[in-house]
């Protein structure tokens, strides 16, 4: 289907038009508009009643099923390679048919002279997010640079990790664990499960996103997203994974 008579379709989902009110609003011209409308005539997608077009209803349901794909075919497209090279496979049909609502986001990467360095966007919003939720399965340097530190009871913070990173956590950085425990409005949570998700990270300011490669390799490439819809779609796929990890009450 050409972008017209997408565009068309999606536009008459919110009622109908006149001629004027499409070439308007689409930016098009009549000449190069009327064969589309024709077309979708002919399918039974669109009837002409009286000086407007509408949606029949089998086009309504179309464009029901359309909006969701064609918005997640735009996540993809915006930055291709970069979702070609993840590993996904972690993901739920649930969350996958959901990537739509990441729509709009922006691709993060990292400066080559500060590749070992937690990144600006992820520590500017981090500073002034008061509830963190956060799933891990790479040591990254947030955790015992912010998250073991932050001391302000105001704060809720829960971690996820796996196995492994726990482990390093309480080898490496024990007494900061134990203490980040004690305090108050502090969670942590151990998979038993590696996963396929480097860090995903939910406040109620952003979420950013790590996933994997397919040759399991962390490129510290991330996207972040503000919209309400990307905050619920990372809050919920990280509780998902909360529910099937088991809760540490203490270091040990």
């Amino acid at each position: 289907m050409s972008q017209k008579r997408k565009d068309l379709l999606i536009l008459l989902r919110d009622g109908g038009k006149t001629i004027e009110e499409i070439v308007d609003t689409l930016n098009v011209t009549p000449t190069g508009m009327l064969p589309q409308i024709k077309k979708l005539k002919e399918e039974f997608l669109i009837i002409q009643d009286d000086k407007e077009y509408r949606l029949t209803h089998l086009a309504e349901i179309l464009v029901e099923k359309m909006k969701p794909l064609l918005n997640t075919l735009e996540v993809i497209e915006e930055h291709k390679n970069f979702w070609q090279e993840r590993d996904l496979s972690d993901l739920s049909p649930e969350f996958l048919e959901r990537l739509n609502e990441l729509k709009p986001y922006s691709l993060v990467k990292p400066d080559p002279d500060k590749i070992f360095e937690t990144s600006p966007v992820f520590l500017k919003n981090i500073e002034k997010s008061k509830r963190i939720l956060s799933l891990s399965s790479i040591f990254h340097p947030a955790f015992p640079e912010i998250f073991l530190r932050i001391e302000g009871e105001d704060i809720e913070i829960t971690l996820i990790v796996t196995e492994r990173i726990y482990e390093r956590l309480k080898k490496d950085f024990g007494e900061e664990l134990k203490l980040y425990i004690a305090r108050k409005n502090r969670q942590l949570f151990v998979c038993t499960d590696e996963l396929k998700i480097a860090m995903l990270t939910k406040t109620e300011h952003f979420m950013m996103a790590d996933f994997l490669t397919w040759k399991g390799a962390y490129d510290q490439e991330s996207i972040v997203a503000f919209e309400p819809a990307s905050l619920k779609w990372a809050e919920e796929l990280i509780l998902h994974y909360k529910n099937q990890a088991q809760e540490l009450k203490d270091g040990s």
